[in-house]
């Protein structure tokens, strides 16, 4: 499904496009408030593909046809390590480009739909990359339920490594050549 841009503007203007090769794909709630997945395949024909899952903060404009500065980095990431498909999901689902426009409300910033929409990314996937950035104290139990539910499906989790505040570190600015790291689950 294509997001329906008129009933929900989630800010930013920067769309990229998909790299030659790469086909890509969303999953938009029917308003167009939250996305639950962003896929990306450049699997050549007849291979079986390798997929990682990549779980930020929140999404942001990239959809089937365009991608944004933050999905473009980690589908580079992806690539250098030999994945072939690329699957992007968010702690919280609500559409915007500024942390500061997302709701206040918790069970507003993150639909009903968007944890299943993450276990069953993550069941596909070989890895799963916690890179969702320093959030609101606000939204740490939701962060929480989410980080539970992964971690339950025994797929490995990692991370470029951790913020003061025990949060994944968000993977714009990180070197090419950043390794990843155990990612601790919640206690």
């Amino acid at each position: 499904m294509t997001a329906p841009e008129d009933r929900h503007d989630p800010g930013g203007r920067v769309r990229l496009r998909l790299p030659e090769g790469v086909q890509g794909g969303a999953t938009f709630s029917e308003c167009g408030r939250y996305r639950q997945a962003l896929t990306r395949d450049w699997t050549a024909p007849g291979d079986v593909p390798r997929t990682v899952l990549f779980v930020g903060m929140n999404p942001s404009v990239a959809d089937a046809a365009a991608s944004d500065p933050t999905c473009h980095r980690e589908l580079t990431f992806a690539r250098d390590w030999g994945y072939t498909r690329y699957l992007k999901g968010n702690v919280l689902d609500w559409r915007a480009t500024s942390p500061r426009d997302l709701p206040h409300d918790p069970g507003l910033a993150c639909s009903p739909a968007n944890i299943p929409a993450l276990v069953a990314m993550a069941e596909e996937a070989a890895l799963v990359v916690m890179a969702y950035g320093k959030l609101h104290a606000r939204y740490a139990e939701t962060v929480r339920a989410a980080v539970t539910a992964l971690a339950a499906t025994g797929r490995p989790l990692r991370c470029f490594g951790l913020n003061k505040d025990g949060s994944a570190k968000h993977p714009l600015y990180l070197r090419r050549d950043t390794p990843l790291a155990d990612f601790p689950l919640p206690v």
